[in-house]
C-alpha cells in the first residue's frame, strides 16, 4: 500500500492494481478504503479517456423521459459560464418518492464527480469541432474551400473507387471578373460571388460538392457520374450563370462563366492531376473566347509528365 501511495504521489500508478488485503484489523480496513478510492479514481480516468478518444459526442450524454417508478436529478454542466448541457440521472423510487437504493446519494456524488472531469474534454472537443469546420467553409459564399478538399481527398476518391464510377471535375472562373471590381467596387463583386455560389449549387445535386476554389475560380465535383456525363452538367451551369441576373441599384448585372471538364479516374488515375488537366481546358475555353464548356483532351497537355 505504501508502494502504491507512493507512486500515486508521483501520477505513476497503475490505477487497476489494488491492495491485497490479507489482515481483518485496521490495516485491512484501511487497505479496502485505500481500494475504493483507487477504484473510483480509475473509473473516472477511464472515463476521461473514453470521452477523449471517442470522435464525436453522441453518446455522452443522453435526453430520457422519467418513467413511473424513477426518479431523476437533473445536473447543468457550466463551461465558460454557460450551460451546455443538462444530464438527468434516474433512479428507482418508492410510492413517497424516495430512492429505493440506500447509497444513491453516493453514486449521485460519484456521477457529478465524473462530469465534472468531462465537461473540459468535452468542451474542448466542440470548440476544436466549430474551429474545423470554420477552418474549411468560405466565409463569403458558404461553400467548403481549398482546405476542406485538401483534409477530405482521401475520403471521396475511395468512395468512388469502390463503388467504380466517376468524378466529374468542373474547373469554373467567372469572365472579365476584374471588370466588376473595377466598375462597381468590391462590394459588388462579393454580391456577384454569392449569387454564382447559389446558382452553382442549384445547378447540381445534393451529393455534388461545390468549392470555392479561389478568388472568382469554383470547382463542382459530381460524385458517382458515368463518363461523358460532366459535360452535360458544365453546360447547364453555363447557361444558369448567363441567364443570372444581379440587381445593383437598379442596374442589372449580367456575366458568363468558362468551364474546364476532366473525369477521374477516366482520365488519370491522379486526383490532382485530374484537377489539373480541368485547369488545363479551362484556360483553352478562356483563350477561346469565353462563355464556353471545354472537355480535357490529351492533346491539351504539353507540359510532360505530371
Amino acid at each position: 500500500m505504501i508502494g502504491q501511495i507512493d507512486a500515486l504521489s508521483t501520477g505513476d500508478v497503475d490505477l487497476s492494481k489494488k491492495v491485497v488485503i490479507r489482515t481483518d484489523d485496521e490495516i485491512g480496513q484501511l487497505s479496502d478504503k485505500f481500494n475504493q478510492l483507487v477504484e473510483r479514481v480509475y473509473g473516472m480516468t477511464v472515463y476521461k479517456k473514453v470521452i477523449e478518444d471517442d470522435t464525436t459526442l453522441e453518446g455522452v450524454c443522453r435526453r430520457f423521459e422519467p418513467d413511473p417508478g424513477f426518479g431523476h436529478v437533473c445536473t447543468p454542466t457550466l463551461a465558460g459560464g454557460h450551460t451546455i448541457g443538462v444530464a438527468q440521472m434516474r433512479f428507482a423510487i418508492d410510492a413517497n418518492g424516495a430512492a429505493l437504493d440506500a447509497g444513491m446519494s453516493k453514486k449521485l456524488f460519484s456521477a457529478n464527480t465524473y462530469l465534472e472531469q468531462s465537461i473540459s474534454v468535452i468542451e474542448a472537443k466542440r470548440l476544436m469541432a466549430t474551429l474545423r469546420e470554420s477552418a474549411m467553409i468560405d466565409p463569403l459564399t458558404g461553400l467548403y474551400n481549398r482546405r476542406f478538399l485538401q483534409d477530405h481527398t482521401q475520403q471521396i476518391i475511395s468512395g468512388v473507387l469502390r463503388r467504380k464510377t466517376q468524378i466529374g471535375l468542373l474547373l469554373c472562373d467567372l469572365d472579365y471578373f476584374k471588370q466588376v471590381n473595377d466598375s462597381y467596387g468590391h462590394d459588388v463583386g462579393d454580391l456577384l460571388l454569392k449569387q454564382t455560389s447559389q446558382t452553382l449549387r442549384s445547378a447540381v445535386r445534393d451529393s455534388d460538392i461545390v468549392i470555392r476554389f479561389g478568388g472568382e475560380e469554383f470547382l463542382v465535383l459530381l460524385i458517382d457520374v458515368n463518363p461523358g456525363d460532366s459535360l452535360a452538367v458544365a453546360e447547364k451551369i453555363r447557361l444558369a450563370i448567363e441567364q443570372m441576373k444581379v440587381n445593383i441599384n437598379g442596374e442589372t448585372l449580367r456575366k458568363t462563366i468558362s468551364v474546364g471538364v476532366s473525369e477521374f479516374p477516366g482520365d488519370t488515375d491522379g486526383f490532382w492531376q485530374a484537377i489539373k488537366y480541368a485547369d488545363v481546358a479551362l484556360y483553352q475555353a478562356k483563350d477561346q473566347g469565353r462563355n464556353r464548356v471545354l472537355r480535357f483532351a490529351p492533346e491539351m497537355w504539353q507540359q510532360g509528365e505530371f
